[in-house]
């Protein structure tokens, strides 16, 4: 089904892998022009677009750091600039802080200025630059749309992700009010919500047989994979929709069951 994307004008940031590289190159494949950003990896980026190019679309690349509003700024400016305008924008880009996983502290009173301040200022305070620079275009486009991912995290929780839950359970708190200014003229904002999210059938931390026995757990009896999380993303930011608005769309696998 084709969702009405053809040449619109889309930013997807940290589409260089995983969430991010799926849906820019599923707009690829809508024949959207598809602009990705990248922190450090421009050579990943640059074989993504090649992707997106090969899938029907046409891409372009962007440097851009959640950490430095400069770099938010002139990502979405080069963006307008090149496409002469923006239709779609999706928030992906992600930062998850300085320490491995193995490393995070997991005791609240462990933490650290240095641990939760880029966190924070990354996942919440980048993407509220994010929107503001790209809030004008979206605005003038004729079917705007704004999807921001959070994570699950936000409303189950896990030891030690306190300042990363924190700061994506506030993109929940920033589309409830961008959908009464955004929407005023017409532009449609809500979260995408993914849970434990595979790619390919494989997840970068946790083994196979592992996965097995987490899917089982819940009521869909299966996790999502990136092109579950993408294919939701590329719906809500589509003409097709037109009345979803302010919503959080769970992309988890469905509920725990109970034990």
């Amino acid at each position: 089904m084709e969702l009405g994307l053809r040449d619109a004008a889309v930013l997807v940031t940290g589409g260089s892998s995983g969430i991010g590289r799926e849906a820019a190159i599923g707009y690829g494949r809508e024949g959207a022009k598809v602009a990705i950003t990248y922190n450090s990896q421009k050579d990943v980026a640059e074989g993504v677009a090649e992707e997106i190019e090969a899938a029907g679309g046409t891409a372009y690349v962007v440097p851009m750091d959640l950490n430095e509003p400069e770099t938010i700024a002139a990502a979405v400016a080069a963006v307008i600039s090149w496409w002469g305008g923006l239709d779609v924008v999706v928030g992906n880009a992600v930062n998850w802080g300085n320490a491995g996983f193995h490393e995070r502290p997991v005791k609240i009173e462990d933490g650290t200025t240095d641990w939760w301040v880029p966190v924070m200022r990354a996942n919440l305070e980048g993407n509220y630059h994010l929107v503001q620079q790209a809030a004008p275009a979206l605005r003038q486009s004729e079917h705007g749309r704004l999807v921001l991912i959070s994570t699950d995290l936000a409303e189950r929780g896990m030891a030690g992700a306190w300042p990363y839950a924190a700061a994506k359970a506030g993109l929940h708190g920033l589309v409830a009010s961008l959908q009464h200014d955004l929407g005023q003229d017409g532009v449609l904002v809500n979260v995408v919500m993914p849970g434990i999210t595979l790619q390919n059938g494989e997840h970068h931390v946790i083994p196979k047989a592992a996965l097995d026995q987490i899917a089982t757990t819940f009521s869909a009896r299966k996790l999502p994979d990136t092109t579950d999380v993408a294919a939701a993303i590329l719906f809500l930011t589509s003409p097709r929709t037109t009345a979803i608005q302010g919503e959080i769309l769970r992309v988890t696998g469905g509920h725990l069951l109970p034990a």
